[in-house]
C-alpha cells in the first residue's frame, strides 16, 4: 500500500451528500482526476522540450539507430 497523506478538502455539501449515496470513493476518484490533472500539465509544461526531440529523432533518427554499434 502507497504511503497516504491526510488532506482536508472543501466541497459542496450536496456534492458530497451525492457522492456518498453513490457510493463513490471520494478519496479514489480525487486521485484518480489529479493524476490525470498532473499528466496533463506535465505535458503542457514539457511541450517545447518532447517537440525538440521529436524533431531531432526526425531530423537524425533515433540514437543508436544504426549499425556502429551493432556486435
Amino acid at each position: 500500500m502507497q504511503d497516504k497523506s491526510r488532506v482536508n478538502l472543501y466541497i459542496s455539501k450536496s456534492l458530497s451528500d451525492d457522492a456518498k449515496k453513490l457510493g463513490i470513493n471520494m478519496s479514489q476518484t480525487l486521485e484518480r482526476a489529479l493524476r490525470a490533472d498532473i499528466a496533463k500539465k506535465w505535458k503542457e509544461v514539457n511541450k517545447d522540450k518532447i517537440e525538440g526531440y521529436n524533431q531531432q529523432v526526425s531530423n537524425n533518427g533515433l540514437p543508436f539507430d544504426d549499425d556502429d554499434m551493432a556486435m
